[in-house]
């Protein structure tokens, strides 16, 4: 038996198999930058919980001399907004190939990076950008277990994590229906069905997190996170030998079966 478990928050996932597949869901806006970030040709995104970690970790960087440093820039935001001395906000547009390329992003937001890492086990991005991607490397992976965890917004659920948690279910267990489902699994595809025939960008406009972008100004980046199926890359979240922190990068669906631990 397989089992797809969906948790609209992290706090509400329960210690997360370390044989199984997560994928971490933020989809208006951390999932979906990063995804675009790398797409553009970003080496590496490395997230963390606080801006003080992130600030710190550069710092480190440069003292040590390590390699890259000089490649390093910071993004993220907080409250919706860029931070006081980041290169980059939140935008999925700013991390254009111009801007990105070669280079490796220091990256933390107010909920996105704090899901990322509370998974556990073989941890993918999912945006709506790469939903199809996503499904296709679990599908390969053969993981008998597969745990989708939303991000929500300072500990409630999203309706855009969950309409995306939703989608990945539907298209999970139309291509392979030996998959059991936990409620929220349930909830979310059903969901999903029953509003299909509304257009993306206009649920993700009405959802809590399209809201709050419209209010700060930001709108344009619930169109740019609707781009369903407009990018086939993997982001994976791994924990690299000689690191202090883990890393998000893409690697093919061959690599990925030898991870490093």
């Amino acid at each position: 038996m397989k089992y797809i478990d969906v948790y609209p928050t992290p706090a509400l996932a329960p210690e997360l198999p370390e044989n199984g597949v997560a994928v971490a869901i933020d989809a208006l806006r951390a999932t979906t930058t990063i995804t675009t970030a790398l797409a553009n040709g970003a080496d590496a995104v490395t997230p963390f919980e606080t801006v003080e970690e992130t600030i710190r970790a550069k710092e480190t960087a440069i003292r040590n001399e390590r390699e890259n440093a000089a490649r390093i820039i910071l993004g993220g935001e907080r409250g919706g907004l860029p931070i006081a001395g980041f290169d980059l906000g939140n935008s999925p547009r700013a991390y254009d190939r111009a801007t990105v390329e070669a280079k490796t992003v220091y990256f933390t937001t107010t909920n996105g990076t704090k899901a990322i890492l509370a998974c556990r086990g073989r941890v993918l991005l999912a945006s709506y950008l790469n939903a199809n991607a996503v499904v296709a490397r679990i599908l390969e992976s053969r993981a008998e277990r597969v745990s989708i965890v939303c991000a929500g917004t300072n500990g409630d659920y999203t309706e855009e994590d969950l309409l995306l948690a939703g989608l990945l279910t539907e298209r999970l267990t139309l291509a392979d229906r030996e998959y059991a489902l936990n409620v929220q699994a349930e909830v979310t595809r059903e969901q999903f069905r029953h509003d299909r025939a509304t257009a993306l960008v206009e649920r993700l406009r009405a959802s809590r997190g399209g809201q709050n972008l419209k209010r700060i100004g930001l709108a344009r980046d619930i169109a740019d996170a609707a781009r369903l199926d407009s990018l086939d890359v993997v982001p994976e979240c791994r924990r690299i030998a000689d690191f202090p922190y883990v890393e998000i990068k893409l690697y093919d669906a061959v690599a990925s079966s030898g991870r490093e631990s």
